[in-house]
């Protein structure tokens, strides 16, 4: 989740600028619209018309896209193709790889946890692993301070992904920032001991707490025939790609999760509603866990002011905006949101690092005038 801090600082700053002539004008006055963040109504024909060109420029083939008004899905749309070569269209059971969208998500079920009091956030996970799985990180005494608490901030000093290398931690727990996909793979260990569980068994309780609960029917970690079946291909520059189908029975829960705008909005609502997770819970995912102040490379790698239990925060022109994007080989994601107005926007899309999308939506939506 690197994006440049001039690039991000700039698309997340409202435009001003953008003015319709008066036959648009005109016309959006018959047209259906959506409020943005500024309370300004936006019509619907004008954001789809953005999302069109912005394909064209980017070379984007399908994405699914959503936006959230006082927590109600206001506006769902697809468009464009799911197979690039043969013009299969994307359609509304069309999903996506959610990257690392997929972390916050985890992160809910993880609070679930907490809430249960089957998990502490600050009690060193290592106490919680068996035997087996201690043994793959016991080179490192440092690994045996690592909290949930540092793995939902991304305090662990882990490195992103180890590939083929050793595991390392680069800094003492707790007092850095760098972004991990390790440090979930770590937490996911964990939860597997709590509840004496593999991956398939992780994959049915995601689905008993949260997904059946919310109607989050596709929505998975652990990938079935019929996900893989109706999973858009990835495509690099406008060429089509094979599938990574996810055969493996692994519960990844940085990048595995597949999904789409219109399922993902219900967590995304039962977040800002509060309807998910406690009072208690609600409020500790939105706490300040480590700041731009402390990590500087906070601000200069993410754009961030600072990283909660889960989301980065940013400060968008008067706005706490908080998010996730997600990046996988073929596929883009970003959503982004607002608690107190209980405004958010979802995108989905089956290109290769195209970060500047998402982005450039939200600031058309949310621009000014």
């Amino acid at each position: 989740m690197k994006i440049p801090f001039i690039f991000l600082m700039a698309t997340l700053v409202l435009i001003t600028s953008c003015r319709e002539n008066s036959h648009q004008a005109s016309s959006q006055k018959e047209t259906k619209t959506i409020l943005n963040l500024n309370n300004r109504e936006v019509p619907i024909d004008s954001i789809n018309r953005y999302v069109k060109l912005k394909m064209e420029e980017m070379n984007i083939p399908g994405v699914s896209y959503a936006i959230i008004n006082n927590g109600k899905l206001v506006f769902h749309n697809v468009m464009g193709y799911s197979n690039l070569e043969t013009k299969e269209p994307i359609n509304n059971t069309t999903l996506f790889e959610g990257a690392s969208t997929s972390k916050p998500v985890f992160v809910s079920l993880v609070m679930l946890l907490v809430e249960d009091e089957k998990l502490d956030l600050d009690t060193p996970l290592y106490t919680y692993l068996d035997k087996n799985a201690r043994d793959n990180y016991d080179y490192d005494v440092r690994y045996q301070k690592i909290t949930a608490r540092m793995v939902l901030s991304h305090t662990t000093g882990f490195p992103n992904w180890r590939g083929k290398n050793e595991l390392t931690i680069s800094f003492e727990p707790g007092t850095n920032f760098s972004y991990s996909g390790e440090g979930y793979q770590f937490l996911v260990a964990a939860v597997k001991s709590i509840l004496q569980t593999d991956s398939q068994g992780l994959e049915n309780y995601f689905q008993k707490r949260i997904a059946e609960p919310l109607g989050m029917v596709h929505t998975k970690f652990v990938q079935d025939e019929y996900n893989r079946n109706h999973k858009a291909f990835p495509h690099f520059n406008g060429v089509k790609k094979e599938k990574n189908n996810w055969t493996a029975n692994e519960f990844n829960a940085a990048s595995a999760m597949h999904t789409e705008s219109r399922e993902f909005s219900k967590w995304l609502i039962a977040i800002m509603e509060e309807s998910l997770l406690s009072e208690d819970s609600s409020a500790n995912l939105f706490d300040d866990q480590i700041t731009s102040l402390k990590a500087p490379s906070l601000l200069t790698n993410e754009g961030a002011i600072a990283w909660t239990l889960g989301f980065a925060k940013y400060k968008n022109s008067g706005h706490i905006v908080y998010g996730h994007e997600g990046n996988n080989d073929g596929f883009n994601s970003l959503f982004l949101f607002n608690k107190e107005k209980k405004w958010g926007m979802i995108q989905f899309n089956n290109a290769n690092e195209v970060y500047d999308f998402g982005y450039e939506l939200f600031g058309f939506v949310n621009k000014n005038k």
